[in-house]
């Protein structure tokens, strides 16, 4: 019992050290289909820096250092690859485009 309340209390310690705002503003997530006019400046990625239990709040960090990355490359809009439900997440990568 006690060991489980220990990892409980890990978990909302390593949770309060990420970033409350996952937004960047000057760039946008759009669909393949929506960037067709649009020029394409490569690929970027970001990587969860948490897994298991944090697996949302792991994703919110690689999207939010990916669309990070496509700002520094000139992009203001990122299609991120699928990922499957469920699926552990260890790299998520994305187009980025100018538009």
């Amino acid at each position: 019992m006690m060991k489980a309340v220990g990892i409980g209390v890990a978990l909302v310690m390593m949770a309060g050290c990420t970033p409350t705002s996952y937004l960047v503003p000057e760039v946008s997530e759009r669909n393949a289909g929506d960037v067709a006019g649009c020029k394409d400046l490569g690929r970027v990625r970001g990587i969860p820096g948490v897994y298991g239990a944090l697996r949302e709040i792991g994703l919110k960090d690689a999207r939010r250092a990916a669309k990070v990355k496509a700002k520094e490359v000139g992009g203001n809009v990122v299609v991120f690859d699928p990922v499957a439900e469920g699926e552990t997440v260890y790299e998520l990568s994305a187009q980025v485009y100018a538009c």
